[in-house]
C-alpha cells in the first residue's frame, strides 16, 4: 500500500466532510488504525477545517465538535486496542457515522465552487467579446486599407484623365469614331480616335474591346495614301481613358487589328476589329 498515494487521493478530506458512505468510512477508520501516518493526516485536516471556520467567523456547534472528536477517538482507540487482554471477550466495534448532518463549512465550499464557476463564465464571456471586437477591428483596418488603395488608384487615374482632357481641349482635335459593326471579329467593338492635324498628335479612348489571349495585341493603324502605318498598341483594359499614340502626319482612316504579341509591320486584315473613316 502506497500511503502517500492514499493520503493524496482526497478520500481523507471527504471522510472529514462526511461525504463518504458507510463502507468507505469504515475503510478510512481501518486504514487509520493500521497506519499512523493516515491518523496524523486526519488530525491535520480537522485542525485545518477548524482554523478555516474560526477565520471565517463562523464557529461549529458543540455537538458537531463532540462528534468529530468522538470519531477521532474511536479511530485512536482502535489503534491502541489491537490485542485484547487474555480471558476477555473481544470488544464489539461500534459503527461511527461521522458528520451525519450538514457540516458547518460545507456551505462555504459550495459557495466557493459556485463563485469559481461564475467567475470562469464571466471571464469566458468577456474574453469572447474582446476577441470578437479585435477581429472586427482587424477586418475594419483591412477594409480601410483596401479603400485607401482604391482611392489612391482612382486619384491617379483622375489626374491622368485631367492631363489628357487639358491636352484635348488645348489642341484642335477631331474625333473619329471607329466601330466593329459589319466586321466579322467584334461587331460590338467601339473605339474613339482624336487626331490633331496640325500637331499630328493622336489620342485614343477604348469604349468596348474584348480581352485577348496573352499572345496577341491590338494595334492601331493610320491609313494614308501610302497605305497603313502602325502607330501604337492599344490597351483594351484601359477603358474610358485617353491613351497617347504615335503621331500621324497623314490619314484618311484609322483601324485596329489583332496582331501577334508586340505588333506587326503590316496589318492582318483578316483580323480587322474596328474601322473609322475621316470625313
Amino acid at each position: 500500500m502506497d500511503i502517500q498515494t492514499y493520503i493524496s487521493s482526497g478520500k481523507l478530506e471527504l471522510f472529514v466532510l462526511g461525504d463518504l458512505n458507510e463502507t468507505e468510512q469504515q475503510e478510512v477508520l481501518s486504514m487509520a488504525k493500521k497506519y499512523p501516518e493516515i491518523q496524523e493526516e486526519l488530525k491535520a485536516i480537522e485542525a485545518a477545517m477548524f482554523a478555516f471556520d474560526q477565520a471565517s467567523g463562523k464557529k461549529p456547534s458543540d455537538a458537531v465538535k463532540s462528534k468529530i472528536f468522538a470519531s477521532l477517538d474511536a479511530a485512536g482507540d482502535e489503534t491502541a486496542d489491537e490485542v485484547p487482554p487474555s480471558g476477555q471477550a473481544k470488544p464489539v466495534e461500534k459503527e461511527v457515522k461521522l458528520y451525519p448532518g450538514i457540516n458547518p463549512w460545507k456551505p462555504f465550499a459550495v459557495a466557493a465552487s459556485l463563485a469559481a464557476v461564475l467567475a470562469i463564465g464571466v471571464a469566458g464571456y468577456f474574453a469572447y467579446r474582446y476577441f470578437d471586437a479585435e477581429e472586427r477591428y482587424a477586418i475594419a483596418l483591412q477594409q480601410n486599407a483596401i479603400l485607401a488603395e482604391d482611392v489612391q488608384s482612382n486619384q491617379v487615374k483622375l489626374n491622368e484623365l485631367d492631363k489628357s482632357m487639358e491636352k484635348l481641349l488645348a489642341g484642335n482635335f477631331e474625333r473619329i469614331p471607329m466601330k466593329g459593326e459589319g466586321l466579322p471579329m467584334q461587331e460590338d467593338a467601339l473605339v474613339d480616335v482624336f487626331w490633331d492635324r496640325e500637331s499630328r498628335e493622336v489620342l485614343l479612348s477604348v469604349n468596348q474591346l474584348a480581352d485577348l489571349d496573352e499572345n496577341s495585341d491590338y494595334q492601331l493603324w493610320a491609313i494614308g495614301a501610302d497605305g497603313p502605318v502602325g502607330i501604337g498598341l492599344v490597351n483594351a483594359a484601359d477603358k474610358l481613358n485617353l491613351q497617347s499614340m504615335q503621331e500621324a502626319g497623314e490619314a484618311q482612316a484609322f483601324a485596329i487589328t489583332i496582331e501577334p504579341k508586340g505588333g506587326s509591320e503590316s496589318p492582318t486584315l483578316e483580323k480587322l476589329v474596328v474601322l473609322g473613316e475621316i470625313s
